[in-house]
């Protein structure tokens, strides 16, 4: 038993049938890891000011953002999409505190002295569109239960147990579109968040727009 077929079979896809996919995938992280590395630099600039620790905040929490993603990518290479599902909720509540934050920059505040509000909250407070996807999250990801929902991926073709996983070329390509929609969320949230502290963003988001541009009609191409 190849406990690394899944995986093998992704490598492949993703230097032939996906390549255009996966490079600009890896452009969504690199554009990700560069605002962090300006967040850090103006922050360092910036000093003990508000905007100086809102930059390092930002830097970390985009940075957060950047490792459960990377880990979401990792597992859906592993045919473990349904396992992802659990790193996705604290995505989605990474994405939220970066909202709040940069909604009202003094809640950094709340940050320094460890009294944030809890993420249910912190989601109503930025009226954020994510409560459905957390629930669903919770019932059949985040917490193991034998709903279909949750073990549907647990069985392949004819009904038989998978004690590995396995994947096809449309379901990787289709968690891998998912994957670049939270790039593009993100990255425009950084974007706003380099815009409250005062810095002139507006070539980046250029960028950051065409680079999502491209997103759309690269995952929109037929297959």
């Amino acid at each position: 038993m190849n406990i690394w077929s899944a995986r093998e079979k992704s490598l492949h896809w993703l230097e032939h049938e996906l390549r255009p996919e996966s490079l600009h995938l890896q452009d969504g992280f690199d554009y990700l890891g560069n605002i962090i590395e300006l967040f850090e630099k103006l922050g360092r600039n910036a000093g003990e000011s508000e905007a100086g620790q809102f930059c390092r905040i930002s830097a970390i929490t985009l940075a957060k953002y950047s490792h459960l993603l990377l880990g979401n990518y990792s597992l859906i290479l592993d045919g473990l999409a349904q396992e992802a599902g659990a790193l996705l909720r604290p995505l989605i509540e990474t994405y939220e505190l970066l909202v709040y934050l940069r909604q009202d920059k003094s809640r950094i505040t709340e940050v320094l002295e460890g009294e944030l509000p809890s993420a249910g909250i912190i989601g109503k407070r930025i009226s954020g569109d994510y409560q459905d996807l957390r629930k669903h999250l919770n019932d059949n990801a985040s917490h193991f239960s034998y709903k279909t929902d949750s073990v549907k991926h647990l069985l392949d073709q004819n009904a038989r147990i998978q004690p590995i996983p396995d994947l096809s070329l449309m379901v990787l390509r289709n968690n891998l579109k998912l994957l670049n929609a939270f790039q593009v969320f993100v990255l425009f949230e950084a974007v706003n968040c380099l815009f409250v502290i005062g810095f002139d963003a507006n070539p980046l988001t250029n960028k950051v727009e065409k680079w999502r541009d491209t997103s759309i009609e690269i995952f929109s191409r037929e297959k």
